[in-house]
């Protein structure tokens, strides 16, 4: 199996993909092959656009791959509208004033290449005709020294699926959208699944001013990048969209101990991030006796194991404290103040977990003399995607000839904010190995072109 380190294997047949053609109940094809070897160039192209050999796609910065070359022989787009909420596919022809959206009955466009897109319409380019929109993708950035699939697999598979309906001449009744969400992460502002939280108006209205650990906000940052500077520019209404998929690495190792490359989900945990900080009070390491002490470290430390103790006694739950930091941070002053994030994740009782960790913080900090607030970033609840769609994807997935199992996924997605918005929404699964948030993380062409397939028939069954 390739590591994370290396690039997508050589050995890919340069002949495109051809094995996965299938047809409709009634004889009619769904679409053409999925081009594997395509998908792997373009996968290849995002990774050199990566801040860092391991694929760092940090979020807001200039650094970000905002842009996608979307067939073999695209070129960079004229447009110099920016935006890092989301990104369009945006479709082009022989003129250089195509419409984003083709009126009705007319023949679709090559989405030839992806625009960067405007802050307040993330995903505007369009084809297909009129009425509510069929919008797929999922994000392009990723953690610190994260991997190369996650997130950006689901962009390509959606341009590949839609190119692959617009080579077929296909008609379709509704519109198709593309987008790529930004920060998904979270990894810079602390906000995650911030792109779709923006665009479904599930983000706080003082966003604006949250700040990374360089102190810049959110809103400076977007203003560096040619943005309005308010995220809820980004805003749409709900009701324009018939249903929203996502195409998604499992991250996870059920589908790879099944021998399917394939699943659909069921359900999304719900998610509580917060930042938690813990005041002390700092003093001389050995002048301190350990009876007058008020080591912020000490409870914060408790804390942790708390976390843990907490989530391994409940079903279907986890918690992780993935950052922390110690002020004044020398070795011989006592802690005064430790600053961490919390990151719990539960299938069932969510709200329950997160009340019981909350109730020791507490309790820890009174026991030991500190002070703790807590500074809530994000809290999104278990989510049921859409049954209708689900068996629409389970369809799509038996017509490239494989029985997906539903699962659910222990990881968050921006489809839990379209989903909680009143929009039909459901997501693929793309067996991975190699675990994920690291450069070991894998899937294979062969994977990725089947659930390209399936997400281009998916396309197919909602939009005629």
């Amino acid at each position: 199996m390739p590591q994370g380190g290396e690039e997508l294997p050589k050995s890919t047949p340069k002949p495109s993909f051809s094995p996965h053609t299938c047809t409709t109940s009634g004889g009619a094809r769904c679409s053409p092959a999925i081009r594997g070897t395509t998908t792997s160039s373009r996968g290849l192209s995002l990774r050199r656009r990566a801040s860092t050999p391991a694929s760092s796609r940090r979020g807001a910065t200039p650094s970000t791959p905002c842009s996608i070359r979307c067939s073999r022989r695209a070129p960079r787009p004229r447009s110099s509208s920016t935006s890092r909420i989301g990104v369009a596919v945006r479709p082009s022809s022989r003129s250089r004033n195509v419409p984003a959206r083709p009126r009705a009955g007319t023949r679709n466009t090559r989405p030839r290449s992806c625009a960067r897109s405007r802050l307040q319409e993330p995903s505007s380019a369009r084809f297909g005709g009129e009425g509510k929109v069929i919008l797929v993708g999922s994000h392009l950035d990723s953690v610190p020294e994260g991997g190369r699939f996650d997130g950006a697999l689901g962009v390509l598979c959606a341009i590949e699926a839609v190119e692959s309906l617009v080579d077929a001449h296909v008609r379709l009744r509704r519109p198709v959208e593309v987008v790529a969400w930004a920060d998904e992460e979270g990894a810079r502002f602390g906000v995650g699944l911030f792109g779709s939280a923006a665009m479904f108006g599930r983000l706080a209205s003082s966003i604006g001013d949250r700040r990374d650990r360089d102190g810049v906000s959110i809103a400076e940052a977007l203003r560096a990048l040619g943005e309005r500077g308010d995220p809820a520019a980004a805003r749409r209404d709900p009701a324009e969209l018939a249903a929203y998929l996502e195409l998604h690495i499992e991250q996870g190792p059920r589908l790879e101990r099944a021998g399917l490359p394939l699943g659909v989900v069921s359900d999304i945990v719900g998610i509580y991030h917060a930042r938690v900080t813990i005041r002390g009070r700092a003093d001389h390491a050995g002048a301190t006796v350990m009876t007058a002490r008020a080591d912020a470290l000490a409870a914060a430390s408790e804390i942790v194991l708390a976390v843990e103790r907490i989530a391994r006694a409940r079903p279907d739950s986890v918690g992780t404290v993935g950052e922390i930091a110690v002020r004044p941070g020398a070795k011989n002053v006592v802690p005064g103040e430790s600053l961490f994030s919390l990151d719990l994740r539960a299938a069932r009782d969510h709200d329950g977990l997160v009340r019981e960790v909350l109730t020791s913080v507490t309790t820890i900090a009174g026991s030991r003399g500190v002070e703790a607030s807590v500074d809530e970033l994000a809290r999104v609840p278990v989510t049921s995607l859409d049954p209708k769609i689900r068996e629409v994807l389970r369809h799509a997935t038996r017509s490239v000839g494989v029985d997906a199992p539903e699962l659910v996924s222990g990881a968050g997605h921006d489809a839990q904010n379209p989903a909680l918005s009143g929009v039909p929404t459901g997501m693929i699964f793309v067996r991975s190995t190699g675990g994920s948030h690291t450069p070991r993380e894998f899937a294979s062409v062969d994977d990725a072109a089947l659930g390209a397939q399936a997400l281009a028939n998916a396309i197919r069954e909602l939009a005629s």
